[in-house]
Formats: structure tokens, C-alpha cells, sequence
């Protein structure tokens, strides 16, 4: 399988990433890529995972040794949270590129990236043999952060009011009756930001304002298309 680098971008096959030990949910291509990107923000944003936790110690991980056993409980809970990992690593580039277009920036002030961020409901879709098709998004909308961290309180966001490129997505897993299991929150400087504030108005507007269609041209595409199709939909190049 090949995965993606948290920080670079940098795809690989998974033999060749390395694993944050504490959330076992983000992979980099290099020692180098896992230690700046815990200081420029997943210090931040990780915690141990539950599965893996220290019973005395919350904020510790317990030994290899004392990890879930294989169809516990802990274990399934475990293997989801990787599975929703492994989607998202596909899918990441494309989010990415979708949530600058849905933000919609040349309408909006420029504090809209610290106030809102692309928001995606997704559900079990289970197709053998394409970890691509594991999920598939049931909605697609821009919403205010305070709104997200309403409803989820533990989730803490770290914004800077001088750093006008950083951008967000966040991804909330619900299982096949609607009920919220999990959330991820993805966030990253992005450096055409001020392209995207400069573009024409309208142009903006159609590509994702309320009247443009792009949170159905988002779920279409997810459902029907492969990442690498999308990518080249939306015109991204990826090193």
C-alpha cells in the first residue's frame, strides 16, 4: 500500500513510513519530516490513542506487549481509526485543493481561515479491494469552527491570528445508523492563498460559492472517481 507523508506529501509504500507512536494515525517519509512537523503543529494536535493508553497514565502509551488483541473491542476500535487513516491519506491532496475552492476566499475577509473550514460527514462504504472506496462522503458544507467545536469540545484547534494561510478540513466518521464515531482534523499552510483572495469575484463564486455546486461535484467525484483522477480534475500537480 502506498501512503502519504503527513508533513511533505511525499508518497511511499507503507514499509517504508514511519508511524507516530502516540496517535498511530499519521505516517512520514522521514525522521526529519516527523520532527518538524510536530513542532510546527502535531505536538499540538496529537494524543495517544485510546486503545493504546496507560491505565495509570492517560498520556502515556503502553508496551507492544500490552496492546489490544486482535477482534477485542479496543482492537476494532483501533483498526478503524487506521482504516479512516488510510482513506484519508488517499484522499488528502484532493480535501485539500476542494476545502481553498469552497472557502470561497475573494468574497470573504481574509480572517475566513481562522473562522470557517470545509466540513465532511462521511459513512461506511465498504468495496473489496479499494481503500479509496472505504468511505464515501453523504455531506459536504463550509462551517464555522466554533460551530465544530460546539458540538465537539474536546477538539482543540490552535490558530494563529497573524497566520493568514493556514487552512482546514475536518472529517467526521459516522457509522451506518448516522451516529458521529470519530473526527479528524486536518490543517496546512497553504501558499496560494493569496492567489485564490485575488482571483475575480465572481470567478470565485462560481467555483465555490452557496450557488456553485461543489459540495455535490465533491461527493460525485469521490464516489465515482479514483484520487489521482480528482487531482487531475482540479488541476493539482503533486510533486
Amino acid at each position: 500500500m502506498i501512503l502519504t507523508c503527513y508533513y511533505c506529501n511525499k508518497d511511499l509504500p507503507s514499509n517504508q513510513m514511519k508511524r507516530c507512536s502516540r496517535c498511530l494515525l499519521v505516517t512520514y517519509c522521514s525522521k526529519e519530516c516527523q520532527a518538524i512537523s510536530w513542532k510546527a503543529s502535531h505536538k499540538q494536535n496529537c494524543k495517544i490513542h485510546p486503545s493504546i493508553a496507560s491505565p495509570t497514565d492517560p498520556d502515556k502509551p503502553v508496551s507492544k506487549a500490552e496492546r489490544p488483541k486482535k477482534s477485542t473491542p479496543e482492537w476494532v476500535d483501533l483498526e478503524m481509526d487506521r482504516a479512516l487513516s488510510r482513506w484519508l491519506q488517499l484522499w488528502r491532496s484532493c480535501f485539500r485543493s476542494w476545502t481553498i475552492i469552497a472557502l470561497d476566499l475573494a468574497n470573504h475577509p481574509p480572517e475566513r481561515v481562522m473562522t470557517h473550514c470545509m466540513q465532511l460527514i462521511v459513512q461506511p462504504h465498504n468495496i473489496e479491494g479499494d481503500p479509496a472506496k472505504r468511505y464515501h462522503v453523504v455531506q459536504a458544507s463550509v462551517v464555522s469552527i466554533s460551530d465544530v467545536q460546539a458540538v465537539w469540545p474536546e477538539l482543540h484547534v490552535s490558530i494563529d491570528p497573524t497566520d493568514f494561510r493556514c487552512l482546514r478540513f475536518v472529517v467526521i466518521l459516522q457509522d451506518d445508523n448516522g451516529e458521529a464515531r470519530r473526527l479528524r482534523l486536518v490543517h496546512w499552510n497553504d501558499l496560494n492563498v493569496d492567489q485564490w483572495r485575488k482571483i475575480d469575484k465572481a470567478s470565485s463564486a462560481s467555483l465555490g460559492g452557496p450557488e456553485s455546486g461543489w459540495a455535490q461535484a465533491l461527493m460525485d467525484a469521490v464516489a465515482s472517481r479514483s484520487p489521482k483522477e480528482v487531482e487531475e480534475m482540479l488541476g493539482k500537480n503533486r510533486a
